[in-house]
């Protein structure tokens, strides 16, 4: 990897655990630039400006693949989905903050994660037995996806938050139990 690369780089991940801990406007780039070690004006070679190192921040660094060669079972999408949040949860923090005052994320990252994940597509179709609209998968997806970051950030501060911490189990499984089981818990 080339030097002009490898910087470009480290801006991304310091200034996406700059904006995920701050927000947009809590960051400015002087911040980002003294945490890499360059100049502001170096930022600027890489970035045409605050608003583009943003967005290439949003982009998930890690992208989980689902090993099997056969059928996976909702488990083993559920566990994938759960990865890709853990991996990227500072991305996912930023995304879940920032969407209502930048559109474009929500956007980007609808076309960087969700239609791409064919496994979570295959399973919207199994629970739903293909009754679901499009509009009504979406909001399924984005629902397990907002658990699971909610309960990662959860864990993150839970200590903080409850004199005991609460067991969690295999979360993946939990909330693979959760949709297909529903509230009632009840199996068919």
């Amino acid at each position: 990897m080339g030097a002009k690369s490898g910087t470009k780089k480290k801006i991304i991940e310091k200034a996406r655990k700059l904006f995920a801990e701050r927000g947009f406007n809590g960051a400015t780039t002087a911040e980002i630039a003294r945490h890499v070690g360059v100049s502001e004006a170096a930022l600027y070679k890489h970035f045409k400006s605050k608003k583009e190192i943003f967005l290439a921040c949003i982009t998930p660094s890690v992208v989980v693949k689902i090993d099997k060669t056969d059928e996976p079972d909702i488990y083993d999408i559920i566990q994938a989905r759960m990865e890709l949040v853990k991996s990227n949860l500072d991305s996912f923090n930023i995304l879940f903050r920032e969407y209502p005052y930048h559109p474009e994320l929500a956007k980007m990252f609808l076309d960087q994660v969700y239609t791409q994940d064919k496994h979570m597509k295959h399973l919207m179709k199994k629970v739903s037995n293909e009754n679901l609209t499009p509009a009504q998968s979406l909001m399924y997806e984005i629902g397990i996806t907002s658990a699971i970051w909610a309960i990662l950030n959860f864990e993150k501060v839970q200590e903080e938050v409850i004199s005991e911490k609460m067991p969690l189990g295999n979360v993946a499984d939990e909330i693979a139990k959760f949709v297909m089981s529903g509230v009632s818990g009840k199996k068919d």
